[in-house]
């Protein structure tokens, strides 16, 4: 399905499940990574996953462990003809839900290619602090993000903050919350683990 600016849409209302009778569609951009473990707990449950990642060898070895209901797209998302072979992929239904990880598919291309629901994996440099906004040592929330994120289900990644030690969350936990969001009934943004003080990321 295209919406009239010709994006490949994604449902709007539960976006992980699709009518009565047909399989859900969602898309994974950066697939062979932080959200390698999204699309084994998709496919799982019996939803239809179009997987996109840069690396054709490992999209071809996620596609092999995870049988038919994945689809691997290796492409670049600045690459001429990305958007033309996004919207194939949706098929005449278009996508259910996408999760999508920034670093793979920048934020305003994702916004200008899909139309719907999507959840962003915006990585922990979106809530650092600069001289327009939060320091370093107050809180901070998704709501302090750039209105460019706007309109999107938002997941900050932060790090697990631990006594005396702090560390990166794991492609298991990352998936985890971003399927959370893609599940929520509603628009919902969510900060996984802490992002202050800045001074405590992990190295």
């Amino acid at each position: 399905m295209r919406d009239t600016e010709g994006r490949a849409t994604v449902g709007t209302e539960r976006p992980a499940k699709a009518a009565e009778g047909s399989t859900p569609h969602v898309l994974v951009v950066g697939a062979t990574r932080v959200l390698r473990p999204s699309v084994r707990a998709l496919v799982a449950r019996g939803t239809a996953v179009t997987a996109v990642a840069r690396d054709g060898r490992a999209l071809a070895k996620l596609a092999a462990e995870c049988g038919p209901l994945v689809r691997a797209l290796a492409a670049d998302a600045g690459a001429p003809g990305f958007a033309r072979a996004l919207r194939d992929a949706g098929g005449r239904g278009g996508f259910t839900g996408a999760l999508v990880y920034t670093p793979a598919l920048p934020v305003p291309r994702a916004k200008d290619l899909l139309g719907g629901t999507r959840v962003l994996i915006l990585p922990s440099a979106w809530a650092a602090p600069d001289a327009a906004g939060p320091s370093g040592a107050s809180a901070w929330t998704p709501d302090d993000l750039p209105a460019e994120t706007a309109g999107s289900r938002r997941l900050v990644l932060g790090w697990h903050a631990a006594a005396g030690a702090s560390r990166w969350h794991t492609p298991e936990e990352i998936s985890a919350a971003a399927l959370a969001l893609l599940d929520a009934p509603a628009r919902t943004d969510a900060v996984l683990g802490a992002v202050r003080p800045w001074s405590a990321r992990p190295a």
